[in-house]
């Protein structure tokens, strides 16, 4: 039996499993964010080797390979050095970008496609089987470009409240949302919510949809904003694939959570785009991943083993918690 680890290193969760061939996972475990962009090359480092170690130590046998994405690393090279990478004594230790996650999540024989995350940040990845390397568009940073994303979406709210504050903008629904969700009135949770960075602004998207929901006209606006600029990234893909039909898996919290937003861009995208909404969580995307750097072939039934034993594991705790379950696993 063989053993490998995948993780899923995200801007406000990262998780690890570790698994065997068959699918079925030994151990997993979720801690806080890991982009670098966010918490500094050291802390992500940091972060990961944490996570690397408590996991390889669950391992019955050698490691045959650990793979993760982790978002924010298209802009970091020799993230890991040699050295490092053979602390665990892997077979093969890959450690990329996360955009490979979540296409292997659905494509997972290889084949040509790309994705779109929509999560706390936002970003497309094209994989093209001619090509090593996958081709990044968008997502250059939340201070730059995640126009749509959790981040965006939260901003916009919050930035809506101030500007209806000021007499600036119209009135919205969104001032009393935002005073019920943090519990207090604009000035005085503002300091709170700057303290609180990315992911506490991506927390407030929610607000988005809920007064969309009720009518409100602001949050309509900022939903099909947010779409047209997400479907951009997917017509600036387009020209990759030869103007062929093309697959795009998209995934993240924020088209996970709301479905109808996955509607809104797919209504604005080019019409050989073909969107699916991840049917398996991205860390299943590095398994696979996992498992080709090991030189096996996904077996029958190793999708549903995964994600069950993966659905079974979800008391491991919130991000930032140290709990974790172990199943019992064979060998």
């Amino acid at each position: 039996m063989r053993y490998m680890i995948a993780i899923d290193g995200g801007g406000t969760k990262t998780l690890t499993v570790l698994f065997q061939e068959d699918g079925q996972i030994l151990f997993c475990r979720s801690d806080p964010g890991t982009n670098p962009l966010d918490i500094g090359v050291e802390e992500s480092r940091k972060r990961l080797l944490r996570a690397i170690g408590s996991a390889a130590g669950h391992a019955p046998g050698k490691l045959s390979a650990i793979y993760a994405g982790v978002a924010g690393l298209v802009y970091f090279e020799d993230f890991f050095p040699q050295d490092v990478r053979g602390m665990f004594g892997a077979g093969d230790f890959t450690i990329e970008t996360d955009g490979r996650n979540l296409i292997s999540s659905e494509l997972v024989r290889g084949e040509d496609g790309c994705c779109l995350i929509v999560g706390t940040g936002c970003g497309t990845w094209i994989r093209r089987k001619r090509e090593r390397d996958i081709f990044h568009v968008g997502g250059w940073g939340y201070l730059v470009d995640t126009l749509g994303s959790g981040y965006s979406l939260g901003r916009e709210a919050l930035r809506a409240v101030c500007l209806a504050h000021d007499g600036r903008g119209p009135a919205t629904v969104l001032t009393e949302l935002l005073e019920a969700e943090t519990g207090g009135p604009l000035l005085s949770v503002l300091p709170a919510l700057y303290a609180g960075g990315r992911a506490r602004f991506a927390s407030l998207a929610h607000l988005v949809f809920e007064g969309r929901r009720l009518g409100d006209r602001v949050c309509h606006d900022i939903v099909e904003t947010g779409a047209a600029r997400l479907s951009e990234l997917i017509w600036a893909a387009a020209p990759h694939f030869d103007g062929g039909a093309f697959t795009v898996v998209a995934g993240g919290g924020i088209v996970t959570a709301y479905p109808d937003y996955l509607e809104r861009i797919r209504l604005k995208c080019p019409e050989q785009a073909k969107l699916v909404l991840a049917s398996a969580p991205p860390v299943f995307g590095g398994a696979v991943e996992a498992m080709h750097r090991s030189g096996l072939e996904l077996p029958d039934g190793f999708r549903d083993t995964f994600t069950r034993d993966l659905r079974a594991l979800t008391a491991v705790g919130d991000a930032g918690g140290e709990a974790v379950r172990q199943t019992n696993g064979g060998g």
